[in-house]
This record gives C-alpha cells, sequence and structure tokens, in this order.
C-alpha cells in the first residue's frame, strides 16, 4: 500500500467523524422521545399497551438492557432517547409490532387485532395461540369460510369430507366418527377445550354439536393424552368460539332451508365495547325425518328431530389478563315412530277396532358452562386456569298413540322408560415460563376431572368416577428452526391405577417452505362408567357391561413433512406426506354371547387382546390469488387378533381420496366451491368364539355451492348440493351390530341427493 492511498484514507476516516460530531441525525444527545399506539382500524387510541424500548447495541450483545411501560389513555408511552433503539409493542388480542429507531422522533404505531389473522392462529395442545406451522403438533384448520361454503350445520356436516375421519350413523345414537381407525370414546370432542359428555354405545352424536357462532375448528390427530387425559388416544377435536371482533356491533341473521326438510333459522350477535367483547348466539334446528321405504307409513330411518340452542359468551381483556364466562344451553326432541298396527279399543266405554303406534320420544338437554382466566405476568410467562361443567341429561319414553283419535299415554311398563345423566366437572391450570432467551418453554399442569353419573340402566343407579393428574413439558429450541418437546401425564384413578404417560414430539423448519414433524405418544383410556355398569335387558336388547375391564393402552407414532414452493408470483405448490401407526392393547368393544332359544343374543363389553391401525397419505395443493385446488389420498391398514400370539389375526386394507376446490370471482363477489371424498371400503369386526370379519362398501360424496354476497357484504346467499351422487344406504356383509341400523345387509349414510339454500343478513357498526 503506498502513502498516497494511506493518507487518502486518513482523511476519508476524519471526515466521516466530524460528519458524525456536527450532523443532528447522528449526534445522540439525549433527549425525549415518545410511542403512540393507535388501533389498525379506527385510529383511536390504544391504552395499556406494553411498550418495550432494548438498546440496540445491547440487543446485538445479547444483554439484558430495556426499559418497559403501558400505554396512557392517550395510546401514549414517553422515554428518554440516548441511543437507537429496538421498539417492540404488544397487547392481548392485538399483532405484536417491532421497529428500530436511530434518531430522536415521536412514532406513531398501528395495532391489528389478531383476530385478523385467525385463521393462521391454533390453540389446541399449545403453550399460547401461535400459527400452525410453528407447532409442534400437525393442528388442521377448518374455518368459518369453510363451513360455510359446506353448508354445515353441525359438526357432523363440517367433517363429512374430510381425509383420516370416518362417520357412522345410527338411527337412534346419532352420528359418530374415527380417526385413523380409533372411534368411540378414543377421540375428545371439546368446545373452547371443554370436554363434550354424553355417549351412547361409545358415540357421541356429532349432529347435536352446532357451530353456529364458531371461528374454527382445529383436529389434531394421534394421542393427546398428555395434556387432555383419557378419551384423547385417537385424536382431539376442539371447536373453537368467537374471541375477537373488530366492530362494535356485529349482527348475523341466518336462514337455511335443505330439500329434505330441513328448517333452521339463527341469530348470533357480538358486542365490543372498550374491553368487553359480549357474544350471544340462539336457533332452532327443525328436520322432518327420512326413510327410503315408502310402503312403511309413520315409520323413519332418520328419525323426525326438532332442536333449539343458545349460547352466550363474555370476555374482558386487561393488558396483562383476559377473563371468559361462557355459557350453552341445547334441547332436542327426536321421535321414533312405528308402523300403525290394528287393535281394539276402550275408551269411553265402547268396544272398536282402531289403529295404534308405538312413540318414542328421546329427550335430550346438554348444558354447558365455563369460567377461565389467563394473566400474563411477563412476556414468556403466563398462567391459564380454567373451570367447566359439562353434562347431559337424556329421557327415553315410551307412548302408545291412538292414531285416530290422537290421544297418546305413557306405556306403564318401568323397563321401557329411561332417564340418563351425565355431569362432569372440570378444573385445570397451567402455567408456561420461558428461559434462556426463549430457547427453553416450559408448561406445567393441574388437572382434575369428576364425573357422575345416575340412569336406570346402570348398576345400582349411580356410578362416579374421578380423575387428578399433573403433567409438564420442556420445548428445547437450541438449534434455529428446530423444536424438541417431551412431556409427561401423571394420573391419580379412583379406579384403574394408571402408568406414566409420555409423549415426544419433534419439529424442524426451514424457510417456513419445509416443516417436517415426528411424534411419539403413549394413549390411555379408561373404561367409562356405562362400559362397566351398563344393565339393560328387555324385549328388543340384551346389554351388559363389564367391571372386569382393563383401560385401554396404546402407543402411537406419527410423522409428516410439508413442502411449500412459490412459482412466480402469487403462485404456491404444497406438497405433504404423513404416516401414522396405533398399537392398542385390551381394546374395548362388544362381545356376542349367542343365547339358547328365541332369547336375543347378548352383548357385553370385553377387551379385545390387540388393535393395530396403520397408513399414510400423500397430498398436493396449488394456490393462486383466489383459487384453491387440494387433493390427498389416504391408505390404512386394520389389524384385530384375539388371541395371545395373533393366531387368529384379521387384516383389511381401506383407501380414501379427497379433493377439493374453490374460487372467487372478487368483481362479482361470487365464490364457487367444491368437496368431493371417496371412501373406501372400511372393516367391521364382532367377536363371539373368534372374530368375525365384515365389510361396509365404498361410496362417493359429492357437495358444491355457490355463494355471492350484496350491499358491501350485508347480504349473503349460498345455495348448492349435497351427496349429488345420491347415497343412501350402503351394502354392509358379515357383522352383527348392537346398534339400531338397518338390519340385514345394509347401514344409513346419508338421506340422498339434497340441495339447500342459505340466507345470511350481516349488521356491522
Amino acid at each position: 500500500m503506498d502513502g498516497d492511498t494511506c493518507m487518502s484514507r486518513r482523511c476519508g476516516l476524519l471526515l466521516w467523524l466530524l460528519v458524525v460530531l456536527t450532523c443532528p441525525s447522528f449526534a445522540f444527545d439525549p433527549g425525549n422521545a415518545s410511542v403512540t399506539v393507535v388501533k389498525g382500524d379506527d385510529g383511536k387510541p390504544l391504552a395499556d399497551a406494553i411498550v418495550k424500548i432494548v438498546l440496540l447495541d445491547s440487543a446485538a450483545l445479547k444483554k439484558v438492557k430495556f426499559i418497559a411501560g403501558l400505554t396512557d389513555v392517550h395510546g401514549t408511552f414517553q422515554y428518554q432517547f440516548t441511543e437507537p433503539v429496538i421498539v417492540q409493542i404488544s397487547h392481548l388480542g392485538f399483532t405484536t409490532l417491532t421497529d428500530t429507531v436511530y434518531t430522536i422522533q415521536n412514532k406513531t404505531y398501528h395495532l391489528n387485532y389478531a383476530s385478523q389473522d385467525v385463521k393462521d392462529v391454533v390453540v389446541t395442545g399449545q403453550y399460547a395461540p401461535g400459527s400452525p406451522q410453528k407447532s409442534v403438533y400437525e393442528v388442521k384448520v377448518i374455518n368459518a369460510e369453510t363451513i360455510k361454503a359446506k353448508g354445515a350445520n353441525n359438526l357432523r356436516e363440517a367433517l363429512q369430507n374430510e381425509l383420516h375421519i370416518d362417520l357412522g350413523q345410527d338411527n337412534v345414537f346419532g352420528s359418530s366418527m374415527s380417526i385413523n381407525g380409533i372411534s368411540g370414546e378414543g377421540v375428545k370432542i371439546m368446545v373452547d377445550g371443554v370436554p363434550v359428555v354424553g355417549r351412547l354405545d361409545g358415540k357421541l352424536d356429532l349432529s347435536q354439536i352446532n357451530i353456529s357462532n364458531i371461528e374454527r375448528i382445529e383436529i389434531v390427530e394421534g394421542p393427546l393424552s398428555v395434556i387432555y387425559g383419557t378419551d384423547a388416544m385417537g385424536g382431539v377435536v376442539n371447536i373453537i368460539t368467537k374471541t375477537f371482533q373488530q366492530q362494535k356491533v356485529n349482527l348475523n341473521l341466518k336462514g337455511y332451508y335443505e330439500s329434505v326438510g330441513q328448517y333452521n333459522a339463527e341469530l348470533n350477535a357480538g358486542f365490543a365495547f372498550k374491553k368487553n367483547q359480549l357474544y350471544l348466539s340462539g336457533g332452532r334446528y327443525f328436520f322432518g325425518g327420512f326413510t327410503t321405504f315408502d310402503s312403511i307409513a309413520r315409520f323413519k330411518e332418520w328419525k323426525p328431530k326438532e332442536q333449539y340452542f343458545a349460547d352466550a359468551k363474555y370476555l374482558y381483556t386487561g393488558n396483562r389478563f383476559r377473563v371468559s364466562l361462557s355459557g350453552a344451553f341445547f334441547r332436542e326432541l327426536m321421535l321414533n315412530r312405528s308402523a300403525p298396527r290394528q287393535t281394539l279399543s276402550f275408551e269411553n266405554n265402547d268396544t272398536a277396532w282402531t289403529y295404534v303406534g308405538d312413540d318414542v320420544k328421546y329427550l335430550t338437554y346438554r348444558p354447558r358452562a365455563a369460567a377461565s382466566f389467563m394473566y400474563r405476568f411477563k412476556e414468556g410467562y403466563q398462567l391459564d386456569v380454567l373451570a367447566a361443567y359439562s353434562g347431559f341429561i337424556r329421557f327415553t319414553n315410551l307412548y302408545s298413540k291412538n292414531l285416530v283419535t290422537q290421544k297418546e299415554q305413557l306405556v306403564a311398563a318401568p323397563n321401557l322408560q329411561d332417564t340418563a345423566r351425565y355431569h362432569q366437572a372440570l378444573v385445570r391450570a397451567t402455567y408456561n415460563m420461558a428461559a434462556w432467551k426463549n430457547r427453553l418453554n416450559f408448561m406445567f399442569g393441574i388437572e382434575t376431572t369428576n364425573e357422575i353419573t345416575r340412569q336406570t340402566r346402570i348398576e345400582n343407579g349411580k356410578q362416579r368416577m374421578d380423575n387428578y393428574a399433573a403433567f409438564g413439558s420442556i420445548r428445547v429450541s437450541v438449534v434455529e428452526g428446530l423444536d424438541i418437546q417431551p412431556a409427561i401425564r401423571i394420573t391419580y384413578n379412583t379406579r384403574f391405577r394408571v402408568p406414566l404417560i409420555p409423549s415426544l414430539n419433534v419439529k424442524y423448519g426451514y424457510k417456513d417452505r419445509v416443516v417436517f414433524r415426528a411424534s411419539y405418544g403413549r394413549g390411555y383410556r379408561a373404561p367409562s362408567l356405562k362400559e362397566l355398569y351398563l344393565v339393560f335387558f328387555d324385549s328388543n336388547h340384551s346389554l351388559k357391561g363389564n367391571e372386569s375391564l382393563q383401560p385401554e393402552d396404546g402407543h402411537t407414532a406419527n410423522a409428516s413433512v410439508s413442502y411449500t414452493q412459490p412459482i412466480k408470483k402469487e403462485h404456491f405448490l404444497t406438497f405433504s406426506a404423513s404416516a401414522f401407526y396405533n398399537n392398542i392393547k385390551d381394546k374395548i368393544d362388544w362381545r356376542i354371547r349367542p343365547s339358547i332359544g328365541p332369547e336375543p343374543d347378548t352383548f357385553q363389553y370385553f377387551n379385545i387382546k390387540r388393535y393395530i391401525t396403520y397408513g399414510g397419505d400423500v397430498a398436493l395443493g396449488y394456490r393462486w390469488k383466489r383459487l384453491m385446488v387440494n387433493t390427498s389420498v389416504l391408505f390404512t391398514r386394520y389389524e384385530l387378533s384375539n388371541t395371545q400370539g395373533g393366531s387368529d389375526k384379521v387384516k383389511f386394507l381401506s383407501p380414501d381420496f379427497t379433493a377439493s376446490f374453490s374460487y372467487t370471482i372478487p368483481k362479482a363477489e361470487l365464490t364457487f366451491s367444491a368437496f368431493y371424498k371417496f371412501n373406501g371400503r372400511k372393516p367391521l369386526f364382532s367377536i363371539n368364539n373368534s372374530i368375525q370379519a365384515g365389510t361396509r362398501n365404498s361410496y362417493h360424496m359429492l357437495d358444491v355451492s355457490l355463494a355471492r354476497s350484496f350491499w358491501k357484504e350485508r347480504i349473503q346467499v349460498i345455495v348448492g348440493g349435497k351427496n349429488l351422487v345420491g347415497v343412501r344406504n350402503v351394502t354392509a356383509t358379515g357383522i352383527s351390530s348392537v346398534g339400531h341400523n338397518l338390519g340385514g345387509n345394509a347401514v344409513n349414510i346419508g338421506w340422498g341427493r339434497t340441495f339447500f339454500a342459505s340466507l345470511i343478513l350481516h349488521y356491522g357498526k
């Protein structure tokens, strides 16, 4: 290096120092600066927002030097500026914002409601609400717009075309579901984390769970027994109700008609004032019944029913805490009419021939109440407490009705009348804390559940079971993109000895394009009170519980990978693949004990030694602006054995395929949607002295809809067709059933091809 070069560099350095010392924009003299925070929708000041000021050099050197405070009623926070800083602003219910400030200045920031991105937020099994991409669990989300496009009125219709989910139908017990071959008591269904109780024959009637005022449905496959305890062996379905809204007043009046004879009306209302949120909903659903046997008068395969529901939810959101109170009421009257028969009548001392019918009335109530409290001590430290009650009350009464005079009377036979009551109280508290600069996150929790049932068809008329548990998990994030989360649960059950329940989840994400997940979990399920103590014998039923039942004990492994590839501008191609393995010991099911003579067979609960399901799926998705196309194929293998060595093992392979399409024309405000699913053959098992394997044949389901908005989205009309293939009953062979299906060689699937229209009137201010 020559002397001229050295001289020129020294002059340049002196000139740069002179500019720094003399230019105001680079002179860091102490002075007052302010941060003003306003709402993104209306520009009004946002009080009690958390403002964190970190020195820029301190952040670079990983030192802990910062000041923090709250904005005042004008949305303003003042601080002394001495050098460049990083400003972080957060408020519960709003998105977090980060900025770098290099000079003394007063800045205004607009914070948007978190509900604007609610479709990208999940809460099931999470430390705190976050995006599905960052969750260690693979959480599938069905958002409110998809539910509208499907024309879904209840949980059954919302899950109709979902991969990995298979639906069943019983004429009296209602609809049920399975995830990856695990059904009945093995799938936990919740509303805002509160379990829904009241299973009949292990089935929770999905048509009794309304979804009128919800934000989304979250589905997690595989065992979540560590977090949610028993009944979460196969997976969890969590219905998330509305939590935040931007408008002060939001009213929605909905009318729904379906050509099969379904008439629905509901009203949803939301109110926001200062830190308060209030949501109300109520409605009436009516279904006139449907049958494929037109020659049988009065009788309906799909029973007529009338439903009323009402829900209320109140939230108060402070700067560091949130309080929520909610309550729900549901009432359903279902009518099972027999065919008419001729008999003698002795009314009014007159003897004459008349026609009578037997009417079984099923009156069901589902009350639910919950109170939750969240307090955020500081960033990464949070306490959540939930106290809830969930109930199920069902009255079963047999009436004899004179079809000429229309008079009816209760049949004087105690074994034909029944009242069943289920009550469950839940208290759960979790505490989350962060350490080592958020590279370690801890969650600790305790939970108690108390379940009581009273009914005439259970031993001694009353039974109770309690669970007391403690659980914890650690999420380790040492390498960027890699999260490892081991967890464990310790449970005391008042009737069974519960083993330690561990789980391990691993997630690796690379630039939000590639996400890999792998998990192992131990699943555990204690027998339900009905499985233990049921006693029901009459002319048509011979059912018995089993006090010697052992809990189900299972092991599950899951793995998945997804890859998103941008193609040019606004074009995205997504590929994903997943695999699962479920191995359940002592699975609880029915055993058939043939009777001698004219008496019906006796069905009794017992433990099957080994039940295994495993399989995998491949999915491909394409998204461009307002166009979305998704396809996926799934293969599931079932294995069942009831001997120690598995010499009687039965195997079965089942395929499924789904496809969905959605396109929006913005100028016409028109959206077309289509949902298709091929449901492959499914195995049906029963056990006598040996395993008997039957099959339910495959079938197709296709739903389409067209949605159009008018008058600046104040009016929305949705029309469409459901089950356009026209499926009603599907052939099933080689199986005996305890349910109420058609019998012979058919099971109910749907009521054929129908068309629907939905009108939504919206008012917002």
